[in-house]
């Protein structure tokens, strides 16, 4: 008898939840028509928002002339660097706000809705009973942290330090975006003027060629100078075929700095200014110190390490708070009521070495940020250095330079005048020439390194460009 009992009882209990009382309202294709519904949104969104990197980065910018103001304009407004860097300005924000709910109170909202039916045994005397009924509650709960003994405190002004050095994070970023962008520019320029001379030893090639053959026609000169004024001609053209490649990579270095790749042809202007700078090597290494936006970064995540250290401590102590909530509930409408509230100290006794091991991550993560906030200072000092010894080793190329390219000119003419005559050899033409050409190239290697300097010099310093 008893088991018989058993199999009825396990016949008409009936597992039910929120899901069956669903069921039991709706039919189950309108569960299937939701689910394809469901599934046809998600798919339309999910291209939409897949399509949206394909566009931006087909989209192109289109120049007809670019200055390096303009450059630079490109650069802060579509360099991907510059997005990212912003974005970790956000996080880092978010994080910030994270922490400051501590300060808050936490407010929930509940509602619950059970539906039980089945057989119950409330004697073992007496048959089971079939029960039916439904449990309604409502529930508003509420918990602050009255004190925390400054953890909280503390991982608020970690998590400002962390928002701070993302920001100089982002300035930094922006500041190397500006240089790169000028380095490019003037790289470009310089190889541009060098193709320009190229150019030039090619039309001269060709005239001393002419000229050559003019003569051997004539039987004023040899064979050999007009075969030798061919070989002239064409090492002239390799040196221009390979200043034109070189010019073509400038420019797509350009563009990879700007991070924009215009679909049409453009012209680069060579006129620029870069603005001079006349510091001490003490007084550069000071204003590095005081400016850099990568320094006074490390140094707020130093901090901010620091303070987690005391926040990882802290947790040693107690935490006081209060709670409180407010329920509804009932088997049917109308819901009675009825409330409790309450103060807690909590106090954390072991935790299984927990505490301990968080305090020494903590320290040892403050103790990386001090090394890398030294082994930053050192990079730093050895930056200016060397790019201040350049600066001055350039601006005294560009004067022997100058020296140069007037002296090469005058050999050339005398060279010239020398062949013109029946005196002089092709040879001397083709020493002069190439002595001519690569003075040129030199002067303009010196007038780019010294301008490159300048922009490098002001980044080590941390000079912000606007």
């Amino acid at each position: 008898m008893f088991e018989s009992r058993h199999e009825t009882v396990e016949k008409k209990h009936i597992p039910t939840d929120g899901f069956y009382l669903l069921v039991s309202i709706f039919p189950l294709e309108f569960f299937h028509l939701v689910r394809r519904l469901c599934g046809l949104v998600l798919a339309v969104f999910s291209c939409m928002f897949l399509s949206l990197p394909l566009q931006a980065q087909t989209a192109a910018v289109h120049l007809d002339s670019l200055t390096l103001e303009h450059a630079v304009t490109l650069a802060l407004q579509h360099h991907p660097a510059l997005k990212a860097a912003q974005a970790s300005v956000h996080a880092s924000s978010a994080a910030l706000t994270q922490a400051r709910a501590a300060y808050f109170p936490a407010v929930n909202l509940s509602t619950s809705t059970t539906r039980t039916e089945g057989a119950f045994v409330f004697n073992p005397s007496f048959p089971p009973r079939d029960q039916r009924y439904t449990n309604y509650v409502v529930s508003l709960q509420a918990q602050q942290t009255l004190y925390d003994f400054g953890k909280t405190g503390d991982r608020v002004a970690a998590n400002e330090n962390f928002a701070a050095a993302a920001a100089l994070d982002a300035d930094a970023a922006r500041q190397n975006v500006i240089a790169n962008v000028k380095l490019a520019y003037l790289n470009y320029i310089q190889t541009a003027r060098v193709v320009k001379v190229n150019a030039e030893a090619v039309a001269q090639a060709e005239q001393h060629l002419v000229r050559a053959k003019a003569f051997y026609s004539v039987g004023k000169r040899p064979e050999f100078d007009v075969t030798n004024s061919e070989v002239d001609l064409a090492n002239a053209k390799v040196n221009l075929i390979r200043g034109r490649n070189l010019q073509q990579l400038a420019k797509v270095q350009l563009e990879n700095a700007m991070g924009v790749h215009p679909a049409t042809n453009y012209s680069v202007s060579e006129s620029f200014v870069i603005p001079p700078l006349h510091p001490t090597l003490d007084s550069a290494k000071t204003i590095a110190f005081a400016q850099r936006s990568e320094l006074r970064s490390a140094r707020a995540r130093l901090q901010a390490n620091q303070a987690f250290v005391a926040a990882a401590w802290n947790q040693h102590l107690p935490t006081l708070s209060a709670s409180g909530s407010y329920i509804w509930s009932a088997f049917d409408f109308p819901l009675f009521s009825r409330w409790n509230a309450g103060v807690t100290l909590s106090l954390p006794v072991f935790q299984g070495f927990n505490i301990s091991a968080q305090v020494q991550q903590a320290k040892a993560n403050a103790d990386v940020a001090q090394a890398n906030f030294e082994v930053l200072i050192e990079n730093i000092t050895l930056e200016v250095e060397q790019v201040y010894l350049s600066l001055q080793e350039a601006n005294e190329r560009i004067a022997a330079a100058s020296k140069l390219v007037e002296q090469a000119e005058q050999n050339l003419k005398l060279a010239e005048a020398r062949y013109n005559s029946g005196v002089g050899s092709p040879i001397e033409i083709t020493d002069a020439q190439l002595s001519r050409s690569n003075a040129r190239i030199t002067q303009i290697q010196a007038q780019y390194d010294y301008n490159s300097a300048l922009v490098r010099l002001r980044l080590a310093m941390g000079i912000a460009e606007q």
